[in-house]
Order: C-alpha cells, then sequence, then structure tokens
C-alpha cells in the first residue's frame, strides 16, 4: 500500500524537517563519480555494513530499485553547529529522525535513504562477510546508491547552506 502526501507531509512535519519536494524518482539525478566515492571509502564506512557498496548489490542494482518507485520527496533537516556537542550529536538526530519516519508506515511500500551507513543492526554482519539479515530492510544511502545529492538539492531549490552555525542533511523518501 502506498501512503497518501498528506501522510508523508504530514509526519515531515510533525517529525520537524526543515524542508521537503515531491519529485518523480525518474527526476533524480544519478551519478557514477557520487557511486564511487563510497567504493573509495571517503566516509570510512566501505565494507563494514551492507549498505555500502558491495559485490552483492552493483550500482545499477541499487539504481533501479530506486527507479522501481514512482514518486519521492527530498527531505531536509537542519542541524545547529555550535559546538562540539552538536557535531557529535548530529548524526544521531538524524538518525533519529528517519528511524520515526521509518515506523510511521511500517505497512507501507516506503524507502528511506538517508546519509552514512545502515544503522538498523546494532551490529552488521557485512565485515565478518555474513549476509545481511534484514535485506528488505537496509537502510541505504543516498550517495551509496548514487544519487547526486547537491545537484538535487539545487534541482528542487532547497536550502544547501543554512549559513554559519547549521548545517543540512538531506534524506530522499521513496513511495
Amino acid at each position: 500500500m502506498k501512503p497518501s502526501d498528506n501522510q508523508l507531509k504530514e509526519a515531515f512535519e510533525t517529525l520537524g524537517f526543515f524542508e521537503y519536494k515531491s519529485l518523480k524518482s525518474k527526476e533524480i539525478p544519478f551519478s557514477h563519480d557520487v557511486y564511487l566515492q563510497c567504493e573509495r571509502n571517503t566516509c570510512g564506512q566501505f565494507g563494514k555494513n551492507h549498505a555500502c557498496p558491495s559485490e552483492t548489490s552493483s550500482e545499477s542494482e541499487r539504481k533501479n530499485r530506486i527507479l522501481s518507485f514512482d514518486d519521492a520527496y527530498i527531505i531536509s533537516i537542519k542541524v545547529p553547529f555550535r559546538s562540539k556537542e552538536d557535531i557529535e550529536n548530529s548524526g544521531s538526530i538524524l538518525k533519529e529522525k528517519l528511524n520515526l519516519l521509518r515506523k510511521n508506515f511500517p505497512d507501507q511500500s516506503v524507502a528511506v535513504l538517508g546519509v552514512g551507513p545502515c544503522t538498523l543492526c546494532e551490529s552488521c554482519t557485512a565485515p565478518q562477510g555474513g549476509p545481511c539479515r534484514f535485506p528488505d530492510k537496509t537502510q541505504y544511502s543516498m550517495e551509496g546508491c548514487g544519487i547526486d545529492v547537491v545537484k538535487l538539492s539545487k534541482q528542487k531549490e532547497m536550502t544547501y547552506n543554512a549559513g554559519t552555525g547549521n548545517m543540512v542533511f538531506f534524506a530522499t523518501v521513496l513511495y
């Protein structure tokens, strides 16, 4: 079952997302260079979880998974960066909001792509070469799927630079 736009917008507003813009999944810009950044391990997570590019999921498979959904939203949160504590907590703030968003649509055809590694399991089987415990629930990153987040945010006229002392993080909701 597919959620309505109103259900999604209500969830975005209730959870305090900064901006959200609708689009068709076929409008999402993909970049092989962005995908390769993950393979180059620029974030330090390559091979540590099943959401990072791996032998079990090719670039084209990830792109096709995204394009199997008709509609999407790009959403963002704005996080203050005024102290070392703010910087350390920013990842957990985004993780918490995205997990709460996922819980709003447990039985509906919704996929939420965030930033960074999958955090579904406390300890991932990827480093030991084991299979993913929940392959249908893997939390892929936008960049790990080759989405050009900068281009997409500009294409949808969203705030990318929120000014001094603030950082904007993006996610994509597919439905």
